[in-house]
């Protein structure tokens, strides 16, 4: 997860908290954060010129550089240190009309458009509240600000214009791929008394570039109990290269001269899962995928004893019962397989 992901997520999830804790506790401006007051505190039916300005220098200075969030609604200014720090929270009049407003801006901020931004609403409870805006770093970069015709790059707690060096790199860059984890469940099956699933670790491109160099690693670090067993199954050896570490950790890299195209998928490797009481221990399994010119993407398939047994005394009713479907049993494994970022 990126920095500007996991503060906008941060914020997202906390609500007034979050926002409240940015002025308690003088946070300064920094590479991926960026406070702004609305010029007219969202009072108006249209974005006010200031704040059209501010959004796309932003939408462009945070998308060519690593990403970014905008917390609209809070008065930033020069601590004692020169720092500029949240001061005060002014909040929104209107935060659904103007993250509406902000929304509908942004394709007309810059060129090219950045489709990837985001804002949600943190409201109060008087109606009033706060916008956060969300700016990845963007593979169409790069983007110019529409209103100063400007291209911009993020530099400390600052928008500058991008040097011509910089510039001229960008420009010549080539499209970058973006690969990231994908998960391919079958269908459970209750053998023995023993719940069987499998998943399949895909790897996905999602970027413009072609990415060649793709890795994976699958390694088992807790099963849930002595009658639980994971095996994995490197399901494609021409096309991947590797090796097993103790039964427990498999390293695959694509052969030389494998691509992987964009909006393409592929699948290195299933893991094998078998679960039987009694369960005494978490479920866990780490992760990791990427490729040459993208970011490295860390992940973990995890769950508590308490949910293996949920899962495990679900899938024995149904069976039982008989009252199920493959569309019932197929949620449950993706419960039960539940992932989160390492």
């Amino acid at each position: 997860m990126s920095r500007a992901q996991d503060i906008f997520d941060r914020v997202v999830a906390n609500g007034i908290s979050a926002v409240e804790a940015f002025v308690v506790d003088r946070q300064a401006e920094e590479l991926f954060l960026d406070f702004k007051r609305s010029s007219n505190d969202g009072n108006d039916k249209r974005l006010s010129s200031p704040d059209r300005k501010n959004l796309a220098k932003a939408i462009s200075g945070f998308g060519n550089s690593e990403g970014g969030v905008i917390v609209w609604g809070v008065d930033c200014s020069t601590d004692y240190d020169g720092a500029d720090v949240a001061k005060a929270l002014v909040p929104i009049e209107n935060p659904k009309r103007f993250c509406s407003l902000i929304q509908g801006a942004i394709s007309g901020c810059t060129i090219p458009p950045h489709s990837g931004v985001l804002s949600e609403i943190v409201e109060m409870q008087n109606d009033k509240g706060f916008v956060v805006t969300l700016i990845p770093k963007s593979d169409s970069a790069p983007h110019q600000s529409v209103v100063s015709k400007h291209y911009y790059i993020r530099a400390g707690s600052d928008f500058v214009p991008t040097p011509h060096d910089v510039l001229a790199g960008m420009f010549g860059r080539r499209p970058q791929p973006h690969v990231f984890q994908n998960f391919i469940l079958a269908v459970p099956k209750l053998e023995n008394d023993c719940l069987c699933i499998s998943v399949g670790l895909a790897v996905h491109n999602e970027g413009p570039g072609i990415a060649s160099d793709v890795f994976s690693l699958c390694r088992i670090e807790s099963m849930p109990g002595t009658n639980c067993t994971a095996n994995i199954e490197t399901t494609d050896t021409r096309n991947w290269v590797g090796h097993m570490e103790f039964a427990r950790q498999v390293s695959l890299i694509s052969a030389a001269g494998y691509r992987l195209p964009p909006g393409a998928t592929a699948q290195p490797l299933v893991i094998h899962l078998k679960f039987k009481p009694p369960f005494e221990d978490e479920l866990r399994i780490f992760g990791r995928v990427g490729g040459s010119g993208s970011r490295r993407y860390d992940f973990y398939i995890r769950n508590s004893v308490d949910a293996v047994q949920r899962h495990y005394n679900a899938m024995v009713k149904m069976t039982v019962d008989g009252f199920h479907s493959n569309d019932e049993f197929h949620k449950l494994a993706e419960t039960l397989l539940t992932t989160t970022d390492a």
